[in-house]
């Protein structure tokens, strides 16, 4: 790959930001083969991430693993045995205070954990978030998930033609 160098000048000043953040989510495990997988989103904010973890992370793993239904009941019984207070139930507590969603308030951990496809994916961003500093490690399939929120990221914006002829 060729280096490239940037010569910022003056007039360039106006190309460069500090943008709002950015999120990294990046999930590596072993596929069927014994074989390792890596993938890395980047995405603006944490709250798109939740909304687009699950569709992404199920590409993901339906791409590297055959039984896929096996693997979810597999992380869900992970889920239940290792973190139910501070993973299921909090989770919950969380949606409901913030959705407002009668429907799960009165729910148990187990039901609400089956109640809707993403909720095992949203629970484990939840876990890694809240919890576990960025990083959670899933003894199914070696399956890793680490998460990363960058609040300021400079940003040079290279396609935007801003150049004031005035000073040049």
């Amino acid at each position: 790959m060729e280096k490239k160098v940037y010569n910022l000048k003056k007039s360039s000043l106006g190309k460069v930001t500090f943008e709002d953040g950015t999120a990294f989510c990046m999930i590596t495990g072993k596929n069927d083969n014994g074989e390792e997988f890596r993938e890395i989103l980047i995405i603006k904010s944490l709250e798109e991430l939740i909304k687009n973890f699950h569709k992404w992370s199920i590409e993901i793993i339906s791409l590297n693993i055959k039984e896929i239904d096996t693997f979810n009941n597999k992380i869900k019984n992970w889920l239940i045995q290792n973190w139910m207070e501070n993973g299921i139930l909090s989770f919950k507590k969380e949606l409901y205070e913030n959705s407002g969603l009668e429907e799960i308030k009165n729910m148990g951990a187990i039901e609400f954990l089956n109640s809707e496809p993403e909720i095992s994916q949203l629970i484990l961003v939840h876990i890694a978030t809240k919890y576990t500093s960025g990083h959670l490690k899933i003894p199914i399939n070696e399956l890793e998930l680490s998460i990363r929120y960058i609040k300021n990221i400079l940003a040079i914006n290279f396609w935007d033609d801003r150049v004031n002829k005035e000073e040049e």
